[in-house]
């Protein structure tokens, strides 16, 4: 049977596989060996060129094994080479030595990526625990490298687990998208080298899929100029030479006009709509991502990442590679414009390199990557071809045809027939809101989505599936109940949320922070009922507002391409970084807001009588570096804070993100939240007194007018606002005041008292004159109780002289603004 380009990546993808079981073990045999031993029992006879590239992908086993020319451990070896970004650095393998002099310790745990990450000084040393990607509670976090060890017992856990599956789907019957989970769920957290001389912070996961993607484009690049000279060209004389040969296509795309999609709904059913549009476009990317694959004829091996409206490839560098990205560029954009306009479009763009250009010598990783960023660019300035261009500006073409002009969808404004148009989501009223077939779809995909976890492409539109472009015809997304699967015809492809499967027909699960608060009818709870259980429920204070809080990572684009040194600026560890941070908000984002913080982080409260759990929240959109989260005004700042220790402690402190946290009416207008929400958030970023990592909240962002206007939003640092307006001074209001005249042992204060207070603290903001200081210390004696030996006046005491000082100070005075107001927000009834 002759070898396809199916067998070299599974071959690639199980290259390692050895060490899992060699250090389960304790083998003292090369993991080659190991992994041929291991792999015998699901490969048959007519699968032996996989069994030979796993025992011979070192240089010492193919100089004595004598492989013809054309065998496939030869590409295997060069592969492996160039994922590891350097030839082996000693020709000991992992487990063959003896106890003199060992290079590998087998018990060393996987490593941080951040460990090397923006390195300032000494290297880091956190460590991940050995485990399978799924096993533990919420997902983990990185710790103190001197308290963690890989033993053994865990190896063999996992290998056990590795087997199982294997028994239940051999990988000789496994298509790659399910070898590729089967590995990314037992291999994760399993180091791909446990020497002690390197960084040991790539996965046996990651190292094995980059592997197989650089096998596939070499076996590629050689089918088309008719080489089978595998030795030669990976292993002999050549070997040079094809490293320095642009043999590999570094593809990008990006989707622009994502926000302004989402966010085009009305206010009713919001969340629904929201969800529908946000995982629309999740599905889009993945769906966009895959028929390209596809087309070049290789699996997700070749993903580098995804997420965020943008993803990366790693190509091999054919003329069939080039014609089928111009084909999915004008076939993508085209049928964009068709659907939906200019309002969305994909930029693609690539660049070719060779693996000269990865290495240190050849500029790093990071170059290469700074390439096709600056190609993307370059094609976001010309987004249309010739011949689209002609259409868009034809009354008459397909762009612009309108079968009646009388009607448009209420939600989209595009041209709609009366026959195409009905009433909006669920409502039924007479007068409703009437949309379109596409945005009725995206409202039954949202409303679906919450108890679905899986998702069908397939070219039949049924009842109601939205539509999706391909290379070469139109796709619908529908829902599918697990159950109904094989009553289905045949899907093109099924994606899986959440959710690490085996499946003839599944493409790739979805990771989704897809985290909704639901009533006790299990029903996710629409705005106006959340806003509702501001302060923990409807019966508590607490004033009822939707909180609304959009961030993204600072500085994200300049650290990807230069966050590395050279020495260590390797594809693996771009690859590796890409996915770490996609988990982060993609999975991390869900278990926090279950309330699953770090080992020793307590959840943060905002009040010191409170005792929380799981957070009143929507995850409306989580991934690539950014998110947008909606829930009761109180939850989204304690969740804001939580998501920022998380992230620090998951990053060892080397990126931040900034946000912006808006408090709304839930009628408002979510366009109109996520607009001044962003304004907020664009304000955090721009704080001149810190390096970004800061918070914007509350108001509306107001550019001074004049000599003596202000802008009265409130912007801190996140450490200002958790330990300045939280921790200081909201504490020492709640320790000193009441709002209940039978509290006897603190001061009491009336709501109107406080609005006093906060009045001439902003007054201050533009006038800090004598007068109003004297205004200022003249409100604080008129508190004064008429009892001095009682606690109130103890606390009276406090209150005149601590708020005397802190309005003297610029900062104090901004943060007891701040912590008034959130005081305000607690105390006030509900409408």
């Amino acid at each position: 049977m002759p070898v396809t380009e199916i067998d070299l990546e599974k071959a690639a993808l199980l290259h390692d596989i050895g060490k899992l079981y060699q250090r389960a073990g304790e083998i003292r045999k090369s993991h080659s060996v190991v992994g041929q031993e291991i792999l015998a029992h699901f490969f048959d006879a007519n699968h032996q060129a996989i069994l030979r590239a796993v025992a011979c992908h070192h240089q010492n086993e193919l100089q004595t094994n004598h492989l013809p020319d054309d065998d496939i451990s030869y590409i295997v070896y060069e592969a492996d080479n160039l994922a590891a970004a350097s030839d082996r650095r000693t020709l000991m393998l992992e487990g063959a030595q003896t106890g003199k002099g060992m290079h590998f310790v087998s018990d060393l745990p996987l490593g941080s990526i951040f460990n090397i990450f923006n390195r300032k000084g000494d290297t880091d040393q956190s460590a991940y625990r050995l485990e399978g990607i799924e096993e533990s509670k919420g997902w983990p976090y990185s710790d103190n490298r001197n308290e963690i060890a890989a033993p053994s017992t865990s190896y063999e856990k996992l290998a056990t687990a590795l087997t199982d599956i294997f028994k239940k789907r051999s990988p000789q019957d496994m298509t790659l998208s399910e070898l590729l989970q089967a590995l990314e769920k037992t291999l994760s957290y399993v180091p791909s080298s446990t020497n002690t001389v390197e960084a040991a912070d790539i996965s046996l996961y990651d190292h094995q899929k980059l592997t197989a993607a650089f096998a596939v484009c070499l076996w590629h690049v050689f089918q088309e100029r008719g080489i089978t000279d595998y030795k030669s060209y990976c292993y002999g004389k050549k070997q040079k030479t094809l490293r320095t040969a642009p043999a590999y296509r570094l593809a990008s795309g990006d989707i622009s006009g994502i926000q302004k999609f989402i966010y085009t709904i009305p206010s009713k059913g919001a969340l629904k709509s929201l969800r529908g549009r946000s995982l629309y476009l999740d599905i889009l990317l993945e769906h966009i991502v895959d028929e390209i694959l596809e087309a070049c004829h290789v699996s997700r091996s070749c993903l580098l990442y995804t997420g965020g409206g943008h993803f990366y490839l790693l190509l091999p560098n054919t003329v069939h590679t080039q014609e089928v990205l111009q084909k999915a560029d004008t076939a993508i954009n085209g049928w964009f414009l068709r659907h939906y306009g200019t309002n969305l479009y994909i930029a693609l763009a690539s660049v070719s390199c060779s693996a000269a250009d990865f290495s240190v010598h050849g500029g790093g990783a990071g170059k290469v990557f700074q390439k096709v960023s600056q190609a993307l660019r370059q094609k976001k300035l010309c987004r249309y071809n010739q011949e689209q261009l002609t259409a868009l500006f034809d009354a008459h073409s397909v762009y612009n045809e309108n079968t009646d002009g009388s009607r448009e969808c209420a939600i989209c404004h595009t041209a709609s027939s009366a026959a195409d148009l009905r009433p909006y989501g669920d409502d039924t009223d007479e007068g409703a809101e009437e949309a379109c077939k596409a945005c009725n779809a995206l409202f039954q995909l949202g409303k679906s989505s919450l108890t679905a976890s899986v998702f069908a492409i397939s070219a039949s539109a049924g009842r109601q599936g939205v539509p999706l472009p391909g290379l070469s015809q139109d796709y619908y997304l529908q829902t599918i109940r697990e159950e109904n699967l094989s009553t289905m015809d045949r899907p093109k492809r099924i994606y899986v949320k959440n959710e690490l499967t085996l499946g003839q027909a599944v493409s790739t699960h979805l990771w989704m922070g897809d985290y909704v608060t639901c009533n006790e009818q299990g029903h996710a709870v629409e705005f106006t009922e959340l806003a509702q259980q501001s302060g923990g429920s409807r019966e508590d204070t607490g004033i009822a507002r939707i909180g609304v809080l959009r961030c993204d990572v600072d500085n994200l684009g300049a650290a990807f391409i230069a966050g590395f040194s050279p020495e260590y600026d390797t594809l693996s560890r771009k690859v590796t970084l890409s996915r770490n941070l996609s988990l982060f908000f993609k999975q991390y984002i869900k278990t926090l807001c279950q309330g699953h913080t770090a080992s020793g982080v307590s959840e943060f409260t905002l009040f010191a009588d409170e005792i929380k759990k799981e957070r009143k929240i929507h995850v409306i959109y989580s991934g690539g570096d950014d998110m947008f989260l909606a829930g009761t005004w109180d939850d989204i700042l304690e969740a804001a804070v939580d998501i920022r220790h998380a992230f620090r402690r998951f990053t060892n402190g080397k990126l931040t993100f900034s946000a912006g946290i808006g408090f709304f009416h839930p009628s408002c207008p979510i366009a109109q939240m996520a607009r001044k929400t962003g304004d907020l958030e664009d304000y955090a970023k721009a704080n001149p007194h810190h390096d970004k990592d800061s918070l914007a909240l509350f108001g509306e962002v107001s550019q001074p007018a004049g000599k003596g206007s202000v802008v009265m939003t409130a912007r801190y640092s996140w450490d200002d606002f958790e330990q300045g307006v939280c921790q200081e001074k909201l504490r020492f209001l709640e320790r000193n005041l009441t709002l209940q005249k039978e509290n006897p042992s603190k001061l009491f204060v009336g709501k109107t008292a406080l609005y006093r207070l906060l009045d001439l603290l902003r007054q201050a903001e533009a006038d800090s004159s004598h007068i109003q200081l004297a205004r200022f210390a003249y409100t604080l004696a008129r508190m004064e109780p008429k009892q001095r030996d009682s606690g109130k006046w103890r606390c009276y005491q406090a209150l005149r002289t601590t708020l005397y000082d802190w309005y003297q100070s610029t900062a104090d005075r901004q943060q007891l603004m701040t912590a008034i107001e959130l005081l305000i927000y607690h105390v006030r009834d509900k409408e």
